[in-house]
């Protein structure tokens, strides 16, 4: 029995059973989902003396569907993903921030005493660079994991849309 004709039973079964298939089919990911369609055309049969094959159209348009249904999902991810990037760069903008007014304090303190004034300016000059240098490496992993999240989604998406492209064609 095909995938196809489960999920025509599917339609037709008992609640319970119903609601067993429905969270068994609601972990399929949209990578699980293009498998399973490449497998499908794969596994087709050709026509003879041509590049082309048959494929069980209703078949496919469920697959096509359910990809539709879970690209929402994962671009909710990537905004999620994009969101927390942007909340640890403002994160490490404010703890340089701190860091630096934390500086600026101690140094006005240690100006108020003569002796110690000379090792006030060093020591604030070391903290300044040390907090620019914290700032400037948690701002350029930020960007830098930002940057491969976003690559990677890329590079996710344009597969799937090329595979979606090659079905499409396949399928006319």
């Amino acid at each position: 029995m095909s995938e196809f004709e489960d999920n025509r039973n599917y339609e037709s079964d008992a609640p319970a059973q119903r609601g067993a298939r429905r969270s068994a089919r609601d972990d399929r990911s949209v990578a699980t989902l293009l498998d399973r369609m490449e497998a499908e055309l794969l596994d087709a049969k050709s026509v003879p003396f041509s590049d082309k094959c048959m494929v069980e159209r209703e078949e496919m348009l469920f697959l096509v569907r359910m990809i539709r249904e879970g690209l929402p999902e994962e671009l909710e991810r990537a905004r999620w993903v994009l969101q927390q990037n942007r909340q640890l760069i403002n994160q490490a903008r404010r703890e340089a921030d701190t860091i630096m007014r934390d500086a600026e304090v101690q140094m006005a303190r240690m100006i108020d005493e003569h002796e110690v004034t000379q090792q006030a300016i060093n020591n604030a000059s070391v903290m300044i660079e040390k907090a620019n240098r914290q700032s400037s490496e948690i701002r350029n992993g930020a960007i830098s994991y930002t940057r491969e999240m976003l690559t990677n989604l890329e590079n996710h998406l344009t597969d799937i849309l090329v595979n979606i492209t090659r079905n499409k064609k396949e399928l006319e």
